[in-house]
């Protein structure tokens, strides 16, 4: 018997049950796929390629100690690739986790499997999250998660014999986005392990009160998600692990933290669940009575200064930059700049995503789109949310150390002025050599007024009679809930 093992967005070996039931008997030929078109996708870039590489490096060299063996990686058009391996090394089975990301991937998916099933190869893929594949059972959905979440992790022994290619890539030849990596987040098992021991041992004692700003939530939060995201530690290792540290270490300051933490991890597979039972969501409004809402009034020239951080609202625009320079920002601060972008600047979310999932390095569909429509105000269903940016200046930077140092034009200004500089007069400027408009942008709306048209508009759809009767259907299909009825 002769199998592939196709490791996706699951780069590891430690509880991956499709790896170790490919590899309980026979030969088995590892591999990884870097699918030509899907790095020049708009959502894609060196992010993403940087986060893989590194993961992917790690993964190689525990093949090498442990099965003396590697993971044969290969660059191009992944169904050409497919077939080109399955006819050389005659395969029999194919085996992989299932992976739930963008229409792209569901495509591509649809066509392997089509070819497999035209040459009677048999595609094995098994379910590494919480997610119910077929009728989901809303009143079953978390029963059926928390069972999954804690089941009994198993490792098998390896038996197989791993088969080896004669291919080789350079990295630098896949193409996509190019964007500086120099300061995003490692990838690799060991970065993930360190990044989750240190964040129960010590960094979530604070994560409730601290998660919320980004001088803080940089340190406080896990800072896994990228590594979720591409499994080199997978949800229930990092579940159990919480668990284990709550139950063992009754006097831990953060217990009520990792409590919080913990139930967040439901919600990443409750996000998954929704872009897998309407993966339209990527690109349709969820609630389609605010179709035509946004879609007609987009303004490029308040979409550019948005992206590379030059709005005029100086905690906007040190959250973009930051974001753009490392890859990651606190989740309150993504809200915030969702938030600005479709309610302050009336950009449609279907064009600001795409950027976003760009910068993001933990770029995860289910979580990102629903995340869009729910900050955006589209899915009906959801209370509408409109950050004032610079309350959250004040809040969450009160003495403005995170502008001066993302914004650096406005590293001179003194006190609260930090949060507001169209205030300063002219001789403010002038006595800390700054020109607004010149060496800084003013605002390039003004957020009292746009908030007002922005939350007029929007709640004149929300209160109509076709968004309220669409809102009731979404919930029913929807909605998690408790098995108590």
């Amino acid at each position: 018997m002769r199998k592939i093992f196709w490791f996706r967005n699951d780069l590891r070996v430690n509880d991956n049950q499709a790896f170790q039931e490919a590899c309980s008997n026979g030969d088995v030929l590892p591999i990884f796929i870097f699918d030509k078109d899907y790095y020049l996708l708009d959502t894609s870039s060196s992010f993403h390629l940087k986060f893989i590489k590194d993961s992917l490096g790690e993964l190689n060299k525990t093949f090498k100690e442990k099965f003396n063996s590697k993971i044969n990686i290969y660059y191009g058009e992944t169904l050409e690739i497919l077939k080109h391996l399955t006819d050389k090394f005659k395969i029999n089975e194919i085996y992989s986790n299932i992976i739930f990301k963008n229409k792209y991937i569901n495509d591509l998916d649809k066509k392997c499997l089509e070819f497999f099933n035209s040459k009677n190869i048999n595609w094995n893929y098994i379910n590494q999250f919480g997610v119910q594949l077929n009728h989901r059972q809303r009143y079953q959905w978390a029963n059926n998660w928390n069972s999954f979440i804690s089941s009994k992790i198993i490792e098998k022994e390896i038996k197989c014999n791993f088969l080896s290619d004669d291919n080789g890539i350079e990295y630098s030849s896949v193409k996509t986005n190019e964007i500086n990596t120099d300061f995003i987040q490692k990838g690799g098992r060991s970065n993930a392990i360190d990044l989750l021991t240190t964040f129960l041992n010590s960094r979530s004692e604070n994560y409730q009160k601290e998660m919320s700003s980004p001088i803080t939530g940089e340190i406080s939060c896990s800072r896994l998600s990228p590594h979720i995201t591409y499994g080199t530690l997978s949800l229930r290792e990092i579940y159990q692990k919480t668990f284990e540290k709550l139950k063992e270490d009754l006097s831990y300051k953060g217990k009520k933290s990792l409590v919080a933490f913990k139930s967040r991890l439901a919600w990443h597979c409750h996000f998954i669940q929704k872009l897998y039972d309407e993966p339209e969501l990527e690109y349709k409004n969820l609630n389609s009575a605010y179709d035509g809402l946004r879609e007609n009034d987009f303004n490029e020239n308040f979409y550019k200064a948005w992206k590379a951080g030059y709005t005029g609202y100086p905690f906007i625009d040190a959250c973009m930059r930051y974001l753009n320079k490392t890859g990651w920002i606190n989740f309150r601060m993504r809200a915030m700049l969702v938030s600005f972008a479709s309610y302050q600047l009336w950009l449609d979310w279907k064009k600001t995503s795409k950027h976003m999932a760009k910068v993001f390095t933990d770029y995860e569909p289910g979580i990102h789109y629903s995340q869009f429509q729910m900050q955006s105000g589209t899915t009906g269903i959801n209370s509408i949310r409109i950050y004032n940016p610079i309350k959250q200046s004040i809040d969450q930077d009160p003495t403005g150390e995170f502008i001066k140092k993302w914004v650096p034009e406005l590293k001179e200004v003194q006190g609260k002025l930090i949060h507001e500089p169209w205030k300063l007069t002219y001789i403010d400027q002038k006595s800390i050599n700054l020109e607004l408009g010149k060496d800084y942008p003013v605002p390039i709306v003004d957020n009292k007024v746009n908030t007002k048209i922005a939350k007029d508009k929007i709640w004149n759809v929300k209160k109509s009679r076709d968004a309220k009767i669409i809102a009731d259907q979404i919930l029913i299909k929807h909605a998690s809930l408790s098995s108590r009825r």
